[in-house]
């Protein structure tokens, strides 16, 4: 049983700082690391943690005993646990910029406020257009159709995005499947399909989500192609993993971001997506198709009726 804290069970971090002046010099090298990466910790194996640190893996289970717990499935829960409760307290700190009220000074005339953020929007839409690249989004859309399987990675309104690109490319028979970030879960149920032939697209927009970019980290480790879509090059940490990089600005004055650009970029590359399918004579994207003949066959049934199941 682990030991109590103030009336609460004390969370991994705190155990392994407890215990840190009693560790020997290869469990204080686990600890270190540990404490370094608790969210790769979640989903790390131990044949990975075993590389990492050079100790291995009869010593991991041997520190694991040590901090209580019975395995390093155990373990990796309460990181798990810990991550989900520390995100918890994340978005209570930050939500005063979900709730955030318009200045008293600008509401003396509305219409004119939301005429000015349209204008703004428009303006997002110019910059995007005037820096469009017609021959990385051909390229982008190449690695979609290259890959075996697309896994988007994305949270909040970013999320909405990787559901509309799911949804296009479903269309065209391109397997694909949607990553939730901010869910443990959805993470864990992914993480699989992060191999050799799959494409990643993380889908990043301010404020920036410390899970998808150890998701895209992780993926890179697997050799994963990364597709990355974002508002800058410069500043969002998803961009330095991406074979390529796709922008569109993002910035508003009464949200975080706006999704409008990102949106339309979305819909310009599954636009490219699209065409260069068609262009493509390849059975490869027959599913759908496939797929509507079940419901399309006749069976011949009594009178020679024809019956669809």
């Amino acid at each position: 049983m682990l030991q109590r804290k103030e009336g609460n069970a004390m969370n991994v971090i705190e155990r392994i700082q407890e215990k840190y002046g009693d560790m020997t010099r290869k469990q204080r090298v686990l600890a270190d690391y540990m404490l370094e990466n608790p969210d790769s910790m979640s989903f790390m194996t131990m044949k990975n943690l075993s590389g990492r640190t050079q100790v291995s893996e009869m010593t991991i289970l041997n520190y694991c005993t040590a901090l209580g717990y019975g395995n390093y499935n155990e373990l990796k829960y309460e990181f798990r646990k810990y991550i989900n409760e520390r995100n918890k307290i994340e978005v209570q700190r930050q939500n005063e910029y979900l709730n955030a009220s318009v200045p008293e000074y600008e509401l003396d005339d509305k219409q004119n406020l939301l005429y000015q953020v349209c204008q703004e929007e428009f303006d997002l839409l110019k910059l995007l257009f005037a820096h469009i690249d017609i021959p990385s989004l051909f390229q982008g859309a190449e690695m979609m159709l290259d890959a075996d399987c697309t896994v988007f990675c994305a949270r909040g309104v970013s999320l909405q995005i990787a559901d509309f690109l799911s949804m296009r490319l479903a269309t065209m028979g391109l397997p694909s499947i949607v990553m939730n970030t901010e869910l443990n879960d959805s993470v864990q149920s992914a993480l699989p399909l992060l191999k050799g032939g799959t494409l990643l697209v993380p889908i990043s927009l301010p404020d920036y989500y410390v899970m998808t970019t150890k998701v895209c980290e992780f993926a890179r480790q697997r050799r994963c192609r990364i597709l990355a879509l974002t508002d800058s090059k410069e500043q969002s940490p998803v961009a330095p993993f991406g074979d390529l990089v796709l922008t569109a600005p993002a910035s508003s004055r009464l949200f975080l971001n706006s999704p409008g650009g990102l949106l339309v970029l979305a819909h310009l590359l599954s636009a490219a997506l699209n065409i260069e399918k068609s262009a493509r004579h390849t059975s490869k994207f027959c599913s759908p198709q496939e797929f509507s003949q079940v419901f399309t066959k006749k069976m011949k049934g009594s009178h020679g009726n024809s019956k669809i199941f």
